[in-house]
């Protein structure tokens, strides 16, 4: 999991046991600075849990324990802006936060290795659902300039069906913010069966999509609970993409910068 710790918490949300949402709406309620001064003992005490349930629920949230919670908490309380009224500026820093933190989890190699698994598919495919799609699309408008092919239905039906007859020389991008969609998951199996390679993107390493998943790559969601589709989580997913398109074209090397330039020659003239 990638994101900043409350960022965390609220990606864990839809998959939390009944204890986890009492955590994290307690720790809500707890000022941030007050909370970098607490103990677990004083934590548990507040939460009414115990404290090896504050420990799990930190380990889940991919920090070593208590201590590393408290300790990034702390690094981001000194780096973020403080609280002004203007909106915009508010939406430029979640973007771009979201967009950092995404960064930081990017393994450029195993694009590499991804790009090499893409162009030696018999298919491509990019399936996601609801605002995930924009992402999807993206993905088949930048690899088309490359001369490949990525089919990017938005339709559940047509992605079952689709996902139904793949191969072992088939590749599926599948993308999620919460991991955790049921006509992704289900996709994911059908494909799985057939022995088609799958790349997940989502924001929750431990979600049910990645169990299904040969390779992963993570986003940063950078929205509340009741925040759905918002475009800060979106762009963290179009920045996954680009750099994934990046290591395609990076591959493909000469040939791909000259299929591009077809690409750029073919809708030329369609500007004034």
């Amino acid at each position: 999991m990638i994101g900043k710790v409350f960022d965390r918490m609220e990606s864990l949300r839809p998959l939390a046991t009944k204890t986890e949402l009492r955590i994290i709406d307690g720790i809500r309620q707890i000022d941030k600075n007050s909370l970098i001064y607490m103990s677990i003992t004083e934590l548990s005490g507040v939460l009414d849990v115990a404290e090896a349930t504050v420990l799990r629920f930190c380990r889940k949230l991919d920090y070593r324990g208590f201590q590393d919670f408290k300790l990034n908490l702390s690094q981001e309380l000194g780096g973020e802006p403080e609280t002004v009224a203007s909106p915009s500026r508010r939406i430029a820093y979640d973007m771009t936060d979201a967009i950092l933190e995404t960064y930081k989890q990017i393994d450029y190699n195993e694009c590499l290795e991804i790009a090499k698994k893409i162009l030696d598919a018999d298919r491509v495919c990019a399936f996601a659902v609801g605002a995930s799609s924009i992402a999807a699309l993206e993905m088949r408008m930048r690899l088309l300039r490359a001369g490949i092919i990525v089919d990017a239905a938005s339709d559940s039906h047509v992605q079952s069906i689709a996902a139904a007859n793949f191969g072992e020389n088939d590749f599926l991008v599948l993308i999620s913010v919460s991991g955790s969609t049921k006509d992704i998951l289900h996709v994911a199996e059908l494909a799985k069966n057939g022995g088609a390679s799958i790349l997940a993107i989502t924001n929750y390493n431990k979600s049910p999509l990645a169990r299904y998943a040969d390779y992963l790559l993570l986003s940063s969601r950078k929205e509340a609970a009741n925040d759905g589709g918002s475009l800060s989580a979106s762009v963290a997913q179009s920045y996954v993409i680009d750099v994934l398109c990046n290591a395609v074209y990076e591959t493909l090397g000469t040939k791909g910068r000259e299929r591009r330039l077809k690409a750029s020659d073919a809708v030329a003239e369609k500007a004034i």
